[in-house]
């Protein structure tokens, strides 16, 4: 579902998301407000991006988000994600945000009012809230990162891990391919 924004107090004009032709968005997705999503972007079943409150929210080029992610903010803030981004089932992106190109976000992780560098790792359940991550930091899966002294600690993403958001990528990326194939197959295009 694509739909303007509301008017508001802070933002008194409607906008309709803008999603790049070569971008599949799953029909149970629900997109609002001055969203503006890339080139071979996969968004998946039952994610919410609501630019209703932060706006605009920004997907770089060969992004996915996976099955009901979430992206909102705080009033007066943004959602920037860089290319080849990864967010995957059930992250929580809450403004706001910068992230970097190549970074990757695990299952049910929270993403709250930071910046992350490029390919940045944050493990599944893991939580970065209030911080600056420098490029190539690693978040284990599970840790709470609330504090830049303990962001400024963290170590670079493991070699067993260093290529594994470009496989997501990829995968991702035929998906929005092959669905949206499929899609103008059914409808008869």
């Amino acid at each position: 579902m694509l739909k303007a924004n509301c008017k508001t107090s802070w933002n008194s004009t409607e906008i309709m998301p803008q999603i790049h032709s070569s971008s599949f968005v799953d029909e149970s997705a629900t997109i609002i407000g001055d969203v503006r999503v890339g080139k071979d972007v996969y968004i998946a079943p039952s994610v919410s991006l609501r630019a209703d409150e932060a706006s605009p929210i920004i997907i770089g080029d060969e992004c996915n988000i996976q099955d009901c992610a979430v992206f909102h903010g705080l009033k007066g803030s943004s959602i920037e994600l860089g290319d080849n981004v990864s967010i995957a089932h059930g992250a929580v992106i809450h403004g706001p945000i910068r992230m970097g190109d190549e970074c990757f976000v695990g299952f049910n992780s929270v993403v709250h009012a930071s910046t992350l560098g490029k390919k940045c790792f944050v493990g599944h359940l893991a939580a970065v809230i209030g911080v600056t991550l420098k490029d190539g930091s690693f978040v284990p899966h599970g840790k709470v990162i609330d504090t830049q002294e303990k962001a400024d600690a963290l170590g670079r993403v493991p070699e067993s891990l260093k290529d594994f958001n470009e496989e997501v990528v990829e995968v991702n990326c035929e998906f929005a391919k092959s669905y949206s194939i499929r899609r103008r197959s059914c409808l008869g295009q």
